[in-house]
């Protein structure tokens, strides 16, 4: 589907073939943890493997500076609380189907919540 030939600026190509989202606790906290299963493009027929992400609470301060020298108005101060998705490291996971790999990668989570 993905020809390096033609976008020989990449080495691999990886396609999201299915995610989950779960809640769960860890470390006394309820969390958030996104679970990709991807196909290898260009590996053997089903080549599957997982990427997981916990959702995290950012807060980024921004000054927007004054952009006309002839203005009057000071620089603001702006505040923005942001959720992104972080990589979350579990073991590595191969296996020939997406939700093969998703309940590999499920077992693993499962050794790192609380009870």
């Amino acid at each position: 589907m993905y020809d390096k030939e033609v976008y020989g600026f990449c080495s691999e190509f990886y396609v999201v073939e299915k995610t989950i989202v779960v809640v769960v606790e860890m470390g006394g906290e309820t969390r958030r943890v996104r679970i990709d299963a991807l196909r290898h493009e260009h590996g053997r027929a089903g080549d599957y493997s997982a990427k997981a992400y916990v959702e995290e609470n950012v807060t980024v301060h921004l000054t927007d500076p004054e952009t006309d020298a002839s203005s009057d108005r000071p620089p603001e101060d702006i505040t923005l609380d942001i959720k992104v998705w972080v990589h979350y490291d579990l073991p590595w996971t191969l296996s020939d189907s997406a939700d093969d790999v998703l309940r590999c990668a499920l077992g693993h989570l499962e050794s790192r919540c609380s009870d």
